[in-house]
């Protein structure tokens, strides 16, 4: 064997553990990025639970609100409505907070997209031969 023929082993080895590194690098990220996504799927089905807690008192706090017109307007004035409109209000109030705070969760939680533009261009580098 020549000195020519060693060294154009020698590169293709080289070649082919760059080639395997970077393929094990790809299936890292692919197992990251599916970490990424289950904690994500986590995540948003845990605000969509406060976001259903937050509807259910929303509706409960304007139930109450009817209630309490219902009563203010049949008895015109009495202290029993106006008892029942601070508790709707203040049901209304919380259900309607807690919604926003789900919703500003939500949409917080873009992590899986940067790691999955990366696997796309580490893909591309792969099919392109490197």
């Amino acid at each position: 064997m020549t000195v020519r023929q060693s060294e154009s082993a020698s590169l293709l080895e080289v070649a082919a553990r760059l080639v395997a590194d970077f393929r094990r690098l790809f299936e890292q990220r692919l197992e990251l990025l599916k970490a990424e996504l289950t904690l994500e799927a986590t995540r948003v089905a845990r605000a969509v639970g406060v976001l259903t807690a937050g509807a259910i008192g929303a509706v409960l706090g304007a139930l109450f609100l009817l209630v309490a017109l219902g009563l203010w307007i049949g008895n015109l004035i009495d202290s029993t409505p106006g008892g029942l409109a601070i508790v709707g209000a203040g049901l209304t109030v919380t259900g309607l907070v807690a919604g926003l705070l789900a919703i500003k969760q939500l949409e917080r939680r873009r992590l899986a997209r940067a790691t999955a533009r990366e696997l796309r261009r580490d893909a591309e580098w792969i099919r392109n031969g490197v």
